[in-house]
């Protein structure tokens, strides 16, 4: 099972860096989700202040309240009671799952440094990119 986690911690490495640039930093820290097991919280390098809040003298952010990571996404490796649930023998299969909310994602991307922007129905924010309210 260790190595198919490596590969769930490759994947999501890979993708992250991908989307949001090669010099982006990813880490897994242990979490919990039922159908997971292991499970983990993925987080990445804050994409304002890369960290920079955390040392001393560093400025306050507030998208990632000086700690330097933004929480991105859950992942973790298919239950196999979520597999015989599903008639798959869990000792011929496995899988990994990981779920990045879209919000999160869209203010990630673009450099918007408050997520409630992207909920509060604002349609100058909507047409930005390319969107009715």
């Amino acid at each position: 099972m260790v190595r198919r986690a490596t590969h769930l911690a490759g994947v999501i490495e890979t993708f992250t860096r991908a989307y949001f640039g090669p010099d982006i930093e990813s880490r897994l820290r242990p979490g919990f989700f039922p159908f997971t097991e292991p499970s983990a919280d993925v987080s990445m390098e804050c994409h304002v202040c890369r960290g920079a809040s955390t040392r001393p003298g560093g400025d306050p952010c507030r998208v990632c309240r000086s700690q330097g990571w933004i929480e991105i996404a859950g992942a973790g490796m298919v239950n196999p009671r979520v597999l015989v649930a599903c008639g798959i023998d869990p000792d011929r299969y496995s899988g990994f799952a990981f779920g990045l909310g879209i919000e999160r994602s869209l203010m990630i991307r673009h450099g918007v440094t408050d997520i409630r922007d992207t909920v509060e129905g604002d349609v100058r924010f909507s047409r930005a990119f390319g969107m009715e309210a």
